[in-house]
């Protein structure tokens, strides 16, 4: 009886033993991310996990923290259209209405697209291109509990509000790191920053910008101008395009969200008296994924000579907005490792166009690379 017991001990012992093990792996290896919305930028973050196994091109940085690209593992992905839910992920991210170009197969991945709450997720215009699944949403918390997420992504479309709080709350609720991509006031509200910081968890956000879109060059430019002691009068950046995004953002209240959060961003740079208009001005269907940008500035520098600038952009909104994110994801494993809860600033002010502490692109940048060499304490 007591070798019984011994040998039943032993096991147990031995069977905890798996369990920490397991978990120190969870800890030390992949970067275990969750997705709410499987749309066109989740597209071209699952295809960089293939593409960047033996490519290097267009990495803004190749190691953060000791962490490459492929390090991020996508273990989770949530979203309400029937098209998607209950496909596996690699099937459902090149379904409609998504138009992100396919770059590269992806193997199945193991990973069914689960049904989240619809709230307003599909309101107004969008009920024109998402077909809402029937069935029952799953527990948002638990499924991420039992996927052993360590951050949610939130990639919803713009204006979905209530949405992006729920998923907030999901990851509070399950010990995950947050990322709100939208322009919902999550990261830059101190509620939501305190309830993050009590349970050491990062929160970055909101609005996510892309490597190089439309308003990371329209700032980038109008920075250069401010340094070189350049007076600029008036400024626009007027895009089209052809996503999901774009067609959702030609409603009233989500344009005006849109092109407030743009405006603010550019405002940064630019003296109080100067005229700034932005904001998406039309949806054209067969442009697809990409997105082009037409920014105009007029200004004066040295003995008040007239400046003028008239530029054609265009670049592809998926590839855009995951290069961003692939740095981003790797800052908040690294705010993870070192224990960070709350805001950190120098992620958001490099990630987002609306971050809490604002600054400019140069400096941004040099924000975020001075915390991963551990120089910024967040």
């Amino acid at each position: 009886m007591t070798d019984k017991l011994q040998l039943h001990s032993s096991r147990t012992i031995g069977f905890n033993i798996c369990l920490i093990l397991r978990d120190l792996v969870i800890d030390m290896g992949k970067i275990r991310v969750a997705i709410a919305g499987v749309g066109n930028c989740c597209s071209a973050l699952v295809q960089s996990a293939i593409f960047y196994k033996k490519e290097t091109i267009g990495l803004i940085h190749n190691d953060v923290g000791g962490m490459g690209p492929t390090d991020i593992e996508i273990v989770g992905a949530i979203d309400i259209d029937s098209r998607k839910v209950g496909k596996d992920l690699s099937r459902a991210i090149f379904e409609d209405p998504n138009v992100a170009p396919k770059v590269n197969d992806v193997p199945a991945l193991g990973i069914k697209v689960v049904r989240g709450p619809e709230l307003d997720g599909a309101a107004g215009v969008l009920k024109e291109l998402i077909t809402v699944d029937g069935s029952r949403p799953v527990d948002i918390a638990k499924y991420l509990r039992d996927a052993k997420a360590e951050v949610l992504v939130n990639l919803l479309p713009t204006g979905a509000t209530k949405a992006s709080k729920f998923y907030a709350k999901a990851a509070l609720n399950a010990g995950c790191a947050f990322i709100n991509c939208t322009p919902a006031k999550i990261a830059t509200d101190d509620k939501w920053i305190r309830s993050f910081a009590e349970k050491k968890l990062p929160l970055v956000g909101d609005d996510l910008i892309s490597q190089i879109g439309g308003t990371a060059l329209h700032m980038g430019l109008l920075d250069l101008l401010n340094r070189r002691g350049v007076i600029v009068d008036k400024t626009y950046q007027l895009d089209i395009g052809g996503s999901m995004e774009a067609y959702g953002v030609l409603e009233d209240y989500r344009r005006e969200e849109k092109r407030k959060v743009k405006a603010d961003a550019i405002k940064l740079v630019l003296p109080p008296e100067s005229k700034v208009a932005t904001g998406t001005s039309d949806y054209v269907s067969f442009m697809k994924d990409k997105r082009t940008s037409y920014f105009f500035v007029h200004a004066r520098n040295f003995l008040g000579a007239e400046v003028v600038a008239d530029i054609f952009f265009r670049t592809q909104d998926s590839s855009n907005g995951a290069g961003m994110l692939t740095d981003i994801i790797r800052g908040v494993k690294l705010a993870m490792n070192r224990k960070l809860g709350g805001q950190i600033p120098s992620i958001s002010a490099y990630g987002f166009k609306s971050p809490l502490v604002r600054t400019s692109v140069t400096e941004a940048q040099k924000w975020f690379e001075d915390f991963v060499a551990g120089k910024r304490k967040s």
